[in-house]
């Protein structure tokens, strides 16, 4: 791809992806679908193109390896010479050994370069080729380093870049003036500068850059001064005191105009830079790109500061289509709102957090890609939760079989894919706020910043640092959308019920996708409009089919699934509604509960008639064993009555429902999620199976402590008192039984003291 390009670069490649939008003009108008810009269009849309080339191949069975050394600085000197398409430089980088016995470091440098020079400390030393690679250079130390110990190599080369990639380093055209430019993500450094290319490996970078009288040239951090050289020549001086990942560090110069505006920030005022073609600049285009001036707050409000608040942030045009994030200067060849918030938002996810390898390239696009959608949630003037749902449902990917985790890392089409390392990665972000509610999402994202923040991290970094923030297991979710391929589709129905006077909304839930993608588990949102108002009801789906019994004050008018589109499905139909396993609605006494006084009978509530008798119904008190009971069941309100013999004495007691109880032919559907809390009614998980089993208390005097009445103060009474305790001057905890009096020490809450008392009384045993 060597040559000259001119400025129709853009629009021939848009011929041929069919639709690429907003090349950069004075005319260039955002596209009606946002999701068809941003840097996917010259990474994942060009990347798609026919006749792209290849990666050079990497050598093999180099002793040194990229763990092996530390790079702590670049400096880059180099001159432009567009007469010959060439460029003439030295590169010193200082390194640091990062094992015992270090003798050889590998840089990454085409060979197509004449090579002048290569010198360790000063002194020349030599170099070679392993295995004959176009590739490597395997540098010789001047002496054997140890963990600790600092060295310095630098290369001095001439040639002619190649243009690989997305145009690796690129010599062209525009409005009839030259320009040169840089873009070499994800692995094209080595066509134009010597570096050692791993994302996990940051240095800063210094870039002194020669170029005709005419240009301005442009780099990465803060510009130190621009230099007169003969020949009428210019030298710009541009220094980062950051870490910058290789494939971030770039150039660009031509006949830009330059304007300036101003970022406040709690630490005072940061310069904003524009770089603009002469033919493009009008006011619409700088006030297109001067929207990341508001952008910038409102993104500190949900990130965090911006990363780089020492140096600078800015756009400067160049020749590809859509748009490149350049540490602390951002490469765009539209005016694109979009493209405006997806590279903006990149300063913090792909650049201060840089994906380590390229496996995790998700955490770069699909982070920029949810950064879009959260601008439209939080600009000026937004409806907030809905104008994010549009977003989302712009970005609806249009294929889902293949992962957000890349694992062919060799094809640079797969890298880059739209749909899965940009649109269905920023569902993934998407989803994960849904599981995790806002607080926690945006809690983990501050987490996982401070623990990763000017370094690079991978897809198990960043699901650890989540897990860790949450305190939730959260290998389900990243195993079934970003480990594996497929998304759900879902067809379901829903019928109103009424029990004893209650009323019940009865959902049936199937996912219908290949079954080679298998269950996707998520919390499905249904919600229920009656004549009372609308409440949204969140239901656990992690089986293929599912039947769900949710209480309601009123019979439901209209029922939706997932209305807002929190979740990546392919298809949401409606079914022919299937019943499921009776679950138990009601139960007397309820789990959990705690009796004054004896109690002579025991009865339970399914929702549908069932099919049961005695020996499906035990109820066991932890001291007094098995209680006889006679044995009724009311078909009319779906209730089995259990009578015993008199009242139960003071006891803990459990009570166990067999799932051989069945109606339809279906079992019982009968766990109970806490045996000790009346919350856990309707009773299941769903699916037909599963017996239930709860816990209720009879009370009677006795030692303070002794909830259950039995005599003696054991863990069946802690059991209790823990639901009580709050450790503060409130009243008991809310999810203290009705009807316990754990406050011992009178003092109107459950506190410290009142522990005291109960662990005085404790015996542990029964």
């Amino acid at each position: 791809m060597h040559g000259r390009h001119t400025a129709t670069f853009c629009f021939s490649l848009s011929a041929a992806v069919g639709a690429l939008t907003g090349a950069a003009s004075a005319s260039a108008q955002p596209a009606a679908n946002p999701p068809l810009e941003g840097c996917a269009l010259t990474k994942s849309r060009l990347a798609a193109l026919p006749g792209l080339p290849a990666a050079e191949p990497a050598a093999t069975g180099i002793d040194e390896l990229l763990t092996d050394t530390d790079v702590q600085s670049y400096f880059l000197q180099m001159e432009i010479l567009p007469a010959t398409d060439s460029v003439a430089a030295t590169c010193t980088l200082s390194a640091v050994s990062r094992t015992d016995g270090l003798t050889q470091m590998t840089i990454r440098l085409r060979s197509n370069f004449t090579i002048s020079s290569v010198t360790c400390n000063g002194s020349p030393t030599t170099y070679s080729r392993p295995g004959g690679s176009t590739v490597e250079m395997l540098i010789d130390l001047d002496r054997a380093y140890n963990l600790g110990e600092a060295f310095e190599l630098a290369i001095s080369y001439s040639g002619q870049p190649a243009a690989l990639g997305f145009g690796s380093f690129v010599f062209g055209f525009h409005g009839g003036a030259e320009i040169v430019s840089s873009l070499s993500e994800p692995y094209y450094c080595y066509t134009w500068w010597p570096a050692k290319e791993d994302n996990a490996d940051k240095a800063t970078i210094d870039m002194h850059l020669t170029v005709p009288a005419g240009n301005v040239a442009v780099s990465n951090g803060l510009l130190e001064g621009v230099d007169n050289l003969s020949g009428g020549r210019l030298r710009y001086r541009w220094s980062s005191g950051y870490p910058t990942a290789p494939y971030l560090v770039f150039l660009s110069a031509t006949n830009y105009v330059k304007w300036t505006r101003s970022y406040a920030h709690a630490g005072g005022n940061m310069p904003v830079e524009f770089y603009i073609y002469p033919e493009d600049d009008s006011p619409s285009n700088r006030q297109a790109w001067e929207r990341c001036l508001t952008m910038l707050p409102v993104f500190r409000d949900i990130f965090g500061e911006y990363p780089f608040v020492d140096e600078k942030y800015g756009i400067y045009e160049f020749e590809f289509g859509g748009g490149m994030e350049h540490q602390t200067l951002t490469g765009q060849g539209t005016f694109s709102e979009w493209v405006t918030a997806h590279e903006l938002g990149h300063s913090w996810w792909g650049d201060m957090i840089t994906c380590e390898t390229w496996h995790d390239i998700w955490l770069n696009e699909g982070f920029a890609t949810y950064s879009e959608a959260l601008w439209e949630e939080r600009k000026p003037g937004s409806s907030g939760l809905p104008a994010l749902f549009a977003a989302m449902n712009n970005r609806r990917p249009s294929a889902v079989s293949d992962t957000v985790y890349v694992y062919d890392t060799g094809n640079i089409n797969r890298i880059f894919d739209y749909n899965y390392s940009y649109l269905k990665a920023g569902w993934v972000l998407h989803m994960l706020r849904r599981v995790l509610d806002d607080a926690a999402f945006f809690a983990a994202l501050a987490d996982y910043r401070a623990a990763y923040q000017y370094d690079s991290a991978t897809t198990e970094d960043f699901k650890n640092a989540v897990e860790v923030s949450a305190g939730r297991e959260l290998d389900w979710f990243f195993t079934e959308w970003v480990y594996e391929g497929g998304a759900p589709a879902y067809a379901w129905n829903w019928q109103n019920a009424t029990v004893n006077g209650r009323n019940y909304l009865l959902v049936y839930l199937r996912q219908t996708q290949l079954s080679s993608y298998g269950v996707f588990i998520m919390p499905v949102d249904v919600r229920v409009t009656t004549a009372l108002g609308t409440t949204t009801h969140v239901v656990w789906n992690d089986a293929l089919v599912e039947n769900f019994v949710l209480p309601l004050d009123a019979p439901a008018t209209t029922v939706s699934l997932d209305p807002d589109k929190w979740i990546l499905w392919t298809s949401r139909t409606t079914a022919t509604f299937v019943p499921g396993g009776p679950v138990i609605v009601d139960a007397a006494p309820l789990p959990g509960e705690v009796l004054p006084g004896g109690a002579s009978q025991a009865s339970v509530t399914f929702h549908a008639n069932v099919s049961a008798s005695a020996a499906h119904f035990s109820v066991v008190g932890d001291a007094g064993g098995p209680q006889p009971f006679s044995y009724a069941y009311n078909s009319s309100t779906n209730t089995a009555t259990l009578t015993f013999g008199g009242a139960l004495p003071a006891d803990a007691y459990t009570v166990t429902v067999s799932d051989a109880v069945t109606a339809g032919g279906k079992q019982l559907d009968g766990e109970i999620a806490d045996p000790m809390s009346a919350a856990s009614l309707p009773s299941g998980d769903g699916v037909p199976g599963g017996s239930a089993v709860y816990r209720f208390v009879v009370q009677g005097a006795g030692l303070p402590g002794d909830f259950d009445g039995d005599g003696d103060v054991d863990l069946s009474d802690f059991t209790v008192f823990q639901l009580c305790f709050d450790g503060s001057s409130n009243p008991p905890a809310a999810t203290c039984p009705p009807g316990v009096d754990a406050d011992l020490d009178g003092d109107g809450d459950v506190d410290l003291a009142d522990f005291l008392i109960f662990q005085q009384n404790f015996t542990g045993s029964l």
